[in-house]
């Protein structure tokens, strides 16, 4: 189950990647994994450089230069010298991992911060949500002591990179998956939002994180309407998201980027990236939005990769999957589509390799 990956660049004209593979949604499953892969050969080579792990996903390069990489309730990081083996150093330990969504994602920020999902422990709290007493939805949670339907903000202390404080941002978000971070410091995620059987209802989101706010979940949904019995007001204290996704669109990973429609390199625009990881009509596709000065997403998604189907050795065809990407030097873009068990190489057909 191929999640997320990073480039570290090339050896001797080699792609090398580093690939978070979760292996199951049970426990001590996962791997790191080392990929290299010759384009011009057509050949590929794995090396298991960590097992397991606990329900990996997150994978990110630190300011500090090294790689960071989140599990079910840590958050650790290692010195990448180009082959193992590696040390494993605990940042952050001690997250929740309860229920349906355990795993954790999270993204540095332009002042080298980092902002981190703590997902929903159920879908829409059944029969616990109600209002708190400042007026807003409530679920026990985002009350415990260590909430919830939260994103946290952690600070440290550099160049050592000690972890200095760990407190939640923002609240009321089922599961964030998707973050990302504009180099004006603005912090966007992308709600997969509560799981009804409607092909069409409820929207996903993408929110602008502001600090202290709560965004609706487990009563509001889409732009602030109510859900279980709650009345309008208590919706209209949260804050609406910024832009609507197709509904079970599963947005998985975001990522600013230059890379432009049909992988061409715009050198001047920046857009955002966001997969559409659902098994659904909405889903099995990579788009990118055009972006305000400030980050947020506007108008209709271009679509760099859609209609994602892989025929398997019977003929079937079989919905893609993407989850998280990494970018290299050229343009390319590495996907990793965990239902398939693949990596995906999108490129320009002219790229010189």
């Amino acid at each position: 189950m191929p999640r997320t990956i990073l480039w570290m660049g090339k050896k001797d004209e080699v792609d090398q990647l580093l690939v978070v593979d979760m292996g199951s949604w049970e426990p001590r499953r996962g791997r790191l994994l080392l990929v290299q892969i010759d384009t011009r050969k057509g050949r590929s080579e794995v090396t298991e450089l960590l097992v397991g792990l606990d329900r990996p996903h997150g994978l990110r390069k630190g300011p500090d230069g090294r790689v960071y990489m989140g599990e079910a309730t840590r958050i650790s990081r290692f010195a990448w010298a180009g082959k193992g083996p590696i040390a494993l150093e605990p940042v952050i330990t001690g997250l929740p991992a309860e229920g349906r969504h355990p795993l954790k994602e999270f993204v540095f920020a332009p002042d080298r911060t980092m902002y981190l999902n703590v997902g929903a422990a159920t879908d829409r709290c059944e029969k616990q949500s109600g209002v708190s007493v400042n007026g807003m939805p409530s679920c026990p949670e985002m009350s415990a002591a260590a909430p919830q339907a939260a994103v946290y903000h952690a600070k440290f202390s550099w160049p050592d990179g000690t972890l200095s404080s760990l407190k939640p941002f923002a609240i009321g978000l089922r599961n964030s998956m998707a973050l990302a971070v504009h180099p004006s410091g603005a912090v966007f995620q992308a709600e997969n939002n509560i799981d009804f059987p409607d092909e069409n209802f409820p929207a996903e989101e993408v929110n602008h994180l502001v600090e202290g706010a709560h965004y609706g979940w487990p009563s509001c949904v889409q732009n602030r309407l109510p859900l279980n019995g709650v009345k309008a007001d208590a919706c209209q204290k949260t804050l609406a998201p910024v832009l609507l996704v197709p509904a079970h669109a599963a947005p998985l990973h975001m990522q600013f980027s230059r890379i432009g429609f049909s992988g061409a390199a715009s050198g001047n625009a920046l857009g955002l990236l966001m997969s559409w990881h659902g098994y659904r009509a909405a889903g099995q596709k990579l788009v990118r939005y055009k972006v305000l000065a400030n980050g947020t997403p506007a108008g209709a998604p271009e679509l760099l990769v859609h209609q994602w189907k892989v025929t398997d050795a019977k003929g079937n065809a079989k919905p893609g999957a993407p989850v998280a990407w990494a970018e290299d030097d050229s343009g390319s873009l590495w996907i990793a589509d965990d239902r398939n068990r693949m990596i995906v190489w999108f490129h320009r057909a002219n790229a010189e390799r």
